[in-house]
């Protein structure tokens, strides 16, 4: 039986250990410990103060890199990027982490201005498959919604409460929506997670959703829309008079 050398053998780094060197360096980097432009401590270095080995820390910088977070610069190592060039990826951690200066906004406004952006997107989606939903189609987002009422009160209430408008979308055959809600699907999970007290399924969102439906598989596009944009209007209304009694 042929014996491997154990030189030979590469063991891959584990997703806890990237996962927790990537979220270390993600707070810092967010809370200014590491500021733009600024260049981090030499691989052997940073490996030794993160306690992780250079493959694991490698990988947390790629994934970093992909946020645009940092980048690798000839001569200069891997240097911290402005914090106007950052992916809407890193919201989440500067919600966690962030430390905003004088010229930026606060966290308040942040999760305001995302609510506005989520608002905005999902209208848009329901205006480019109001008239593509065929007779029938809104079977799954039905099953998505009965779900995500049952679970009103649980933090998987906002998984399946997103997954109701993907259902749509993928009935009226839409991808590139499909595709852009998926881009965003951990992202505002996130924010859900962050606005948990929040974050909860208001008393019509049985009756809404289901008329909603209706209207959708009765080619009333524009009538779907003015509905859902009522709705979310007066959901987001009320989070964002409770994000001001937290300020």
């Amino acid at each position: 039986m042929t014996q491997v050398a154990a030189t030979e053998i590469e063991i891959e780094p584990s997703a806890t250990a990237i996962d927790a060197v990537f979220e270390k360096l993600l707070a810092d980097i967010v809370r200014g410990v590491h500021p733009a432009g600024s260049r981090l401590p030499a691989e052997r270095e940073l490996s030794r103060q993160l306690g992780a080995s250079r493959p694991t820390l490698r990988e947390a910088l790629r994934r970093l890199g992909e946020w645009n977070l940092v980048e690798p610069r000839r001569g200069s190592g891997v240097v911290v990027r402005p914090y106007r060039d950052w992916s809407i990826e890193v919201i989440g951690g500067y919600l966690r982490y962030g430390k905003p200066e004088g010229n930026q906004p606060s966290i308040g406004q942040i999760l305001v201005d995302m609510l506005a952006m989520r608002r905005a997107l999902l209208l848009e989606v329901i205006r480019q498959t109001a008239s593509r939903v065929p007779k029938g189609g809104t079977a799954g987002a039905r099953l998505a919604m009965a779900r995500a009422w049952s679970l009103r009160d649980q933090p998987n209430y906002a998984r399946e409460d997103f997954e109701v408008m993907r259902a749509i979308v993928e009935a009226a055959r839409f991808t590139p929506g499909l595709w852009l809600l998926n881009r965003v699907a951990d992202i505002y999970l996130d924010l859900a997670s962050t606005l948990r007290f929040a974050v909860k399924a208001p008393d019509d969102y049985v009756a809404v959703h289901t008329k909603f439906f209706d209207l959708l598989e009765t080619n009333q596009g524009a009538a779907a829309v003015a509905l859902m944009n009522d709705y979310l209007e007066r959901h987001d209304g009320a989070v964002e008079q409770l994000l001001k009694v937290v300020a």
